[in-house]
């Protein structure tokens, strides 16, 4: 029955990562590490191919509910690919357990972030933040299928040089980084919720790919049977996940998730150190 726990792990990780603009690689990759015991560039590589159909996914539902801002999507994922190819080139230099102990600090690192802003705020609540460079500052119009209008402004410059990290590490840890870009954008340069979600998730599906395909020439992928049933769980869950974003919210869902990742998170350093 492994083919079923595969489609189960995918369909739930690609419903949540979708419903927080995040891709769900940022769970799977630990479950598939402490459980599958699947080598840790094998893991990334794999993970982040089925992250890559699941971000495709999704940026397809969030095309439809017009509510990606497209501009600024396309250039988070120019920023991000030559990262994404890097760490795709660098995951195999790493001991296992060093591997296993980084990637348990990244995931602490995200809970503690969780902990102290455990609610995303409502969309119109969010405020435009005081902007440092005011000559790369751009303003956004987007209206939804639902009808629904957002205006807001950031700085197009930082937020798109901040994705040059985030490209790094979606492949080297084979999370998509959308775990990360979500809650910066909301907070640090005032996009709306809806907005930041369904943006991450479409930049997501373009250097998430291209890192996905670095990472099979270099023989990283187990495509069967983890790709082949995450990826199909994934993609359900993915069109699952971002019809839930104007439907789901209450901080019940962060605080399930803190606890997910803090759990995963001890667990893979004291693998990595014991183990």
């Amino acid at each position: 029955m492994d083919w079923l726990w595969l489609i189960l792990m995918g369909l739930g990780t690609g419903a949540y990562g979708i419903l927080v603009g995040a891709g769900g690689g940022f769970i799977l990759g630990p479950i598939l590490l402490v459980f599958m015991d699947l080598e840790p560039k094998v893991m990334a590589g794999t993970v982040l191919a089925s992250v890559a159909i699941s971000s495709i996914s999704g940026a397809v539902a969030y095309r439809r509910m017009k509510v990606i801002d497209y501009r600024s999507g396309l250039l988070f994922a120019a920023a991000a690919i030559p990262g994404s190819v890097l760490g795709a080139l660098g995951v195999g230099s790493i001991a296992p357990n060093t591997f296993r102990i980084l990637f348990g600090v990244l995931l602490l690192a995200l809970a503690a972030l969780l902990a102290l802003r455990p609610n995303l705020p409502d969309p119109e609540t969010v405020e435009s933040p005081k902007h440092i460079l005011s000559t790369t500052v751009r303003s956004r119009r987007i209206r939804t299928e639902d009808r629904i209008e957002y205006r807001y402004e950031f700085n197009e410059l930082l937020a798109t040089s901040f994705n040059v990290f985030l490209g790094f590490i979606s492949s080297f840890f084979g999370t998509g980084g959308g775990f990360l870009r979500t809650p910066v954008l909301i907070s640090a340069f005032g996009f709306p919720v809806r907005v930041a979600v369904a943006t991450s998730v479409f930049a997501l599906s373009f250097y998430a790919t291209v890192g996905a395909a670095t990472h099979a020439t270099l023989g990283h992928v187990e495509w069967y049977p983890t790709f082949l049933f995450t990826g199909i769980g994934l993609v359900v869950g993915g069109q699952i996940g971002a019809r839930l974003t104007s439907k789901v919210k209450g901080p019940w869902i962060m605080r399930l998730l803190l606890i997910v990742v803090l759990i995963l998170g001890i667990r893979l350093i004291y693998e990595g150190i014991w183990g």
